[in-house]
């Protein structure tokens, strides 16, 4: 007999702000008591079209982002002590049946709360999850969502789970690929020097072709401008990639620009990010005795 569980869940919902007071459903969440206790969520990025929907200036769309990170940075921490404290703020013990009902009442009358938590018990907490994401959200972004943003969440949790990032890796290093005209800057999603600076860059989930017309210019600018003796590492899940033949004479055309050529990181092999971070703790440098570009 399969073991069940007992789960409680959550729907995010969001409120711009605006004068017809609309309240969205943009996330959710499911917070599981067993022998070990996890909490697992999802909430739409601030680019997703159903928050630039209800979103009337970059303003709006800065609101929603800060209170989601908030939501999400209190639900990532939290579940590492028992009383669920992060820093100074202490909402709800994540060993305790009322956790979501503790972060229920702490985000009430917010522009970003949750609907007030139900109880399930069941085998499947992820087939839980993915039911009522379709439901209350949508399937189509929960699809697109996972795609575009799980490899950088993933990259970056792995090194926060090694304590590498903010002390040995850095996030959105921004560097100037033309020394002589520092007001242009590009975004590297991760960044570590161990003698030569190595940048690691996320292949994004790119649907249109103006997007993908548009992170390929901006790729191929950086890598005919940057340091000669620079790294660069490529960051991808080949089990996401949907033309390979494309996607591999993309990179192959890319390493002829890069001075190194282009070092490959599939995260479908854990094996590959495991050993990276291996080699980034044994030789990287500390962040706090560098100057970042």
């Amino acid at each position: 007999m399969e073991n069940r569980k007992d789960c409680w869940y959550s729907i995010v919902r969001y409120n711009s702000g605006s004068l017809l007071g609309e309240f969205v459903n943009v996330g959710v969440i499911v917070h599981v008591l067993d022998e070990q206790v996890s909490t697992k969520y999802f909430l739409l990025e601030e680019n997703n079209p159903k928050i630039k929907a209800i979103s009337y200036s970059q303003t709006d769309i800065n609101t929603y982002k800060s209170f989601k990170d908030l939501l999400e940075y209190y639900l990532e921490k939290s579940i590492e002590n028992l009383l669920g404290a992060v820093g100074g703020l202490t909402i709800a013990s994540p060993q305790d049946r009322n956790y979501l009902e503790g972060i229920f009442d702490y985000f009430k009358n917010k522009n970003l709360t949750l609907s007030r938590p139900k109880y399930a018990y069941t085998s499947n907490p992820e087939g839980l999850f993915e039911k009522i994401f379709e439901t209350y959200v949508g399937r189509k972004y929960l699809q697109t969502e996972r795609k575009s943003v799980s490899v950088k969440k993933y990259v970056k949790a792995v090194f926060e789970e090694k304590k590498l990032l903010n002390k040995k890796v850095a996030q959105d290093v921004p560097i100037s690929p033309i020394a002589s005209l520092s007001n242009i800057k590009i975004n590297v999603d991760f960044g570590y020097k161990n003698g030569v600076w190595n940048y690691l860059q996320v292949l994004p989930n790119i649907t249109s072709v103006a997007k993908n017309t548009e992170w390929f210019a901006k790729t191929k600018f950086m890598f005919e401008n940057i340091e000669r003796d620079t790294k660069l590492h490529l960051m991808y899940r080949s089990s996401e990639v949907d033309n390979k033949d494309e996607f591999n004479g993309m990179v192959s055309y890319l390493g002829t620009l890069a001075p190194n050529g282009i070092y490959r990181l599939d995260l479908d092999n854990q094996g590959e990010i495991l050993k990276l971070c291996e080699l980034i703790e044994r030789d990287a440098h500390d962040l706090d005795k560098l100057k970042l570009a």
